[in-house]
């Protein structure tokens, strides 16, 4: 009775440790699904967000609905399998919003027309960065700007700099150039000496 008891947990265990493995290999493919989910999702808040009436706030309650949404599933992509495998679906001609990432591949951008001009929020941006291997959302705070363009250079072993280049409007015509900084895990915009 003893041995057939013993064999009986021992079943068990081995039964829980293989649903356990499926579960997770099942987990880790959806994590390629997703992302392509992800972007297929924020294409279609892209879609109702533009066709909202922006002009004196009309339709202020479900833009900035629209736009929390968007803030919050850009900033749930929290690893960096994750963060790679969104930097891999990502193709800007067939997206809604733009999604500019660094060449290193460390430090991505969403920018989008936020439709919330009556609040002095024209344009929203999110900053997606490695560090510590994971991955930390940042809003980018100043003058809103559409970034189209992150180089990264590395100043010495320890430091790289992220040079973003945007617009405060819509078209590229009025390019400004933003320096940031990870430092101790945090985003920092930096200032670059000409010297």
């Amino acid at each position: 009775m003893k041995v057939s008891i013993n064999i009986l947990f021992i079943y068990i265990a081995v039964l829980m440790l293989v649903v356990r493995c499926q579960i997770s290999n099942r987990n880790s493919k959806m994590k390629k699904i997703d992302m392509k989910e992800t972007l297929a999702k924020l294409d279609q808040l892209m879609v109702q967000l533009h066709q909202m009436n922006a002009p004196d706030c009309e339709d202020l309650d479900e833009i900035v609905t629209i736009n929390e949404k968007m803030r919050r599933m850009i900033e749930n992509v929290r690893s960096v399998t994750a963060f790679d495998d969104l930097v891999n679906s990502f193709d800007q001609n067939n997206h809604k919003m733009n999604f500019s990432v660094s060449n290193d591949g460390n430090f991505g951008v969403f920018s989008w027309h936020s439709k919330m001009d009556c609040l002095g929020i024209h344009i929203k941006n999110i900053a997606l960065y490695k560090t510590d291997g994971r991955i930390v959302a940042s809003s980018l705070y100043g003058e809103p700007m559409a970034y189209y363009k992150i180089t990264s250079m590395n100043l010495n072993k320890h430091k790289t700099i992220y040079l973003l280049k945007g617009s405060s409007s819509i078209k590229a015509s009025d390019s400004i150039l933003k320096t940031y900084t990870i430092t101790n895990g945090d985003l920092v915009e930096s200032r670059i000496s000409l010297q």
